[in-house]
């Protein structure tokens, strides 16, 4: 018990330290977005300097990452950039992703904010790590339907470990990703419990967005497609997907009769709604549907690894 407890303060006290030396909230900032006090934010910040996280972070910022995110956003002219020190090439990695994810999506959160979520295994490990705040008046919903394998992968239960983690209320949608054909995603949208989730999700205020690559895939991966649908998609040009829509190399959503069979909100209404979309992705299997997301403008702030970082600088 106290070993979860000292975790949980070491994990508040990392969280204070980048919302205020990273994210550039003001301590009265911190203090109201955690529901704490404004002393105990200082004391936490001097805490961080006496386990040396605020010497670490300063100087791994100051030592070329802070300028490669910089620049980064500047050339695709992006809200913000986080990049890990590290490439990601394994599942621990990813979790590092998701704890960036993770803080950057609290220092952006606003007390009314409505959330959509899409999927995948790096937004769920920025679920796992939110650090507990308490913004009753916020909303979570999912921007794709899901039911099946791995549900801890899948929107709804995304959507539920953030809204558990903010204090905040949640929608479900319950249909799968992808309906058996055209005929039968109609009567999914025919329910008003599917329907005015989907509508709910076309007028959010932030969006989680995991970017998939196209033959790495977790939807290829646990068969939610077939390779003959990825290989129809790369021949119509397809390098990859946001949320279940699948783009070309310019950022461009592709023609393809998979998408009729999609129960989702609408991305470019997403997109046209939202005040923050918010892209996160990493490892080198997926540095093209990266750019194409920062090129088609899809994605406002990108959180990504240091491989996929000088990727989107060298070309």
């Amino acid at each position: 018990m106290k070993m979860d407890k000292d975790l949980h303060l070491f994990q508040k006290i990392s969280l204070v330290a980048e919302l205020y030396y990273t994210y550039g909230l003001t301590q009265q900032q911190i203090a109201d977005k955690l529901q704490i006090s404004r002393p105990w934010v200082s004391k936490l910040l001097k805490k961080a300097e006496e386990l040396g996280l605020v010497r670490v972070e300063v100087l791994t910022s100051t030592s070329g990452v802070k300028e490669l995110e910089e620049e980064i956003q500047k050339k695709y002219r992006l809200k913000g950039v986080k990049v890990i020190k590290k490439a990601v090439m394994s599942d621990a990695d990813i979790v590092e992703l998701g704890k960036a994810a993770a803080n950057y999506f609290i220092s952006i959160l606003e007390p009314n904010d409505v959330i959509g979520v899409s999927w995948g295994k790096t937004l769920s490990a920025l679920a796992n790590h939110l650090i507990p705040i308490y913004y009753p008046d916020t909303t979570v919903v999912p921007l794709i339907g899901g039911m099946g394998h791995t549900p801890s992968l899948l929107s709804n239960h995304i959507a539920m470990q953030i809204s558990s983690a903010i204090s905040g209320k949640c929608l479900l949608l319950h249909a799968p990703a992808f309906a058996s054909n055209k005929h039968e995603k109609e009567v999914f949208l025919k329910n008003p419990l599917v329907s005015q989730v989907i509508e709910k999700s076309e007028n959010i205020d932030i969006a989680l967005v995991g970017l998939g690559s196209l033959w790495n895939s977790t939807i290829l991966k646990y068969n939610y497609i077939t390779v003959d649908e990825i290989k129809d998609l790369e021949k119509v040009g397809a390098i990859g997907d946001i949320a279940l829509h699948f783009i070309d190399a310019s950022g461009r959503i592709v023609s393809h009769p998979i998408h009729e069979r999609l129960i989702a909100g609408n991305l470019s209404k997403i997109r046209k709604s939202a005040r923050i979309m918010m892209g996160v992705a990493g490892g080198l299997h997926k540095k093209e549907i990266v750019k194409a997301a920062l090129v088609g403008k899809w994605i406002d702030i990108l959180v990504t690894d240091i491989e996929v970082a000088h990727y989107l600088i060298e070309n």
